[in-house]
């Protein structure tokens, strides 16, 4: 559940793609977008049947507006990015795509989409016009390789029934929920459930003053004594309070359903929780607060997709105002606004469907302080040894120091191709 669509509020992270290598022709020396001439192949991510149909309506709405680029899409409900880095492999790329930021580390190092910094110059595209955190995730070497289309990050949920039944007031601090967590502890019931997930722990590793990895990315340094201390904190909630457990010994799938459950009282999760509880607990009663200040920062993690274009694309020109399109205010203010996703923009964060629930504005203020998950192209074993660690230590199979050794070594193996 780390990057679930967010239906009702947040960036879905299988969204949609545009791909393909393109026919038509090129048109760079055109100096107004109306002019461009070109035809593109769209893929998108076919597995939400709502996303297809929103994709296909804004492509539908760029043909209206720019009459002279086709766009053809493609649905791919499977294994979208492998078949994407197949087609880079093979010379065979979309021009335009979306860009999770696996793909990113994928394609990115090895020079496969375009730089699109002098083309948004070109085409009155400004980097200001986006929330700061998400435009890092695209940058390499100082070029801008992909534009944010849509984000997702973490805040606390909590269950307003259960705090108003034990005269708890809204918790404002870290202080708060440890002793709210006791209290609201009772029985086969939780007051918060901490998965073993680095999805959720590195927000506090970060707000900790830790990180995952090395400023140079060459190494982990997963066993710092800021990384020890935040996995202390982060399990002393099960190990020494006893008021957190992971969600299966509550009976559940993930954290969201132990708290739909009303088996945990709190949880740490993003967007996509709003319309999970809106769809299966609609009696549940919740409210959230953006992630207090940790000891040295506050901090959420950032889970985005951005899109971006193949660095052999023939018709840049035509890819970026379609780029541009696709992440430009007509199209995220639909987006937000149908409730599938948090816009990237700066300038929709007064748009009602944000300020009109505080949930929603939470988790868009959120983005400002947030940091973007990713960790280069060995991510996903990277990912592997920090949940053991944290597996391990909620387990009581091991203790913090031995698991987070474990994990940097793993971790920076994983770094060297090992």
């Amino acid at each position: 559940m780390r990057s679930m669509r967010l239906g009702v509020v947040l960036a879905a992270v299988g969204s949609v793609l545009l791909a393909a290598c393109g026919g038509g022709s090129t048109s760079s020396g055109a100096s107004n977008a109306a002019d461009v001439t070109a035809t593109l192949r769209a893929a998108n991510w076919g597995g939400n049947p709502t996303e297809n149909a929103l994709v296909k309506k804004y492509e539908a709405d760029f043909m209206t507006a720019y009459p002279k680029i086709k766009i053809t899409q493609e649905e791919i409900p499977t294994n979208f990015e492998d078949k994407i880095k197949t087609e880079m492999s093979a010379n065979n790329e979309p021009d335009a795509m979306y860009v999770s930021t696996a793909l990113m580390n994928f394609a990115a190092p090895a020079g496969r989409l375009l730089d699109l910094t002098p083309l948004m110059s070109k085409w009155g595209v400004s980097a200001d016009e986006y929330i700061p955190t998400l435009m890092t995730p695209w940058q390499l070497n100082g070029k801008q390789l992909a534009l944010p289309k849509d984000f997702g990050d973490l805040v606390l949920f909590y269950n307003k029934s259960m705090f108003s039944a034990a005269g708890l007031s809204t918790p404002t601090s870290w202080d708060d929920i440890k002793a709210d967590a006791k209290k609201l502890t009772t029985g086969t019931v939780k007051g918060l459930s901490l998965p073993a997930d680095a999805a959720r722990f590195d927000a506090f590793l970060l707000g900790f003053g830790g990180n995952v990895l090395s400023s140079d990315k060459t190494k982990a340094v997963l066993n710092s004594q800021q990384a020890q201390d935040a996995l202390s904190y982060y399990s002393s909630f099960q190990l020494q309070d006893k008021s957190s457990a992971l969600p299966d010994t509550l009976g559940a799938t993930w954290p969201g359903d132990a708290f739909g459950k009303q088996k945990a009282a709190m949880v740490i999760e993003g967007g996509w929780l709003i319309p999970y509880m809106h769809d299966t607990y609609p009696t549940v009663q919740y409210g959230s607060i953006k992630l207090p200040k940790f000891p040295v920062k506050q901090s959420s993690l950032l889970f985005t997709n951005g899109w971006g274009c193949s660095a052999k694309t023939k018709n840049p020109d035509a890819c970026m105002i379609f780029v541009k399109y696709m992440t430009g205010k007509v199209v995220q203010q639909q987006v937000l606004q149908s409730g599938f996703a948090l816009p990237s923009r700066k300038d929709l964060g007064s748009d009602p469907a944000i300020t009109a629930n505080p949930d929603v504005k939470n988790l868009f203020d959120s983005a400002t302080f947030a940091t973007a998950w990713t960790f280069g192209p060995h991510e996903s074993k990277i990912n592997d040894a920090q949940n053991a660690a944290l597996q391990s230590v909620l387990l009581g199979k091991s203790d913090v120091k031995t698991a987070l050794d474990k994990a940097e070594a793993d971790a920076t193996a994983a770094l060297s191709g090992g």
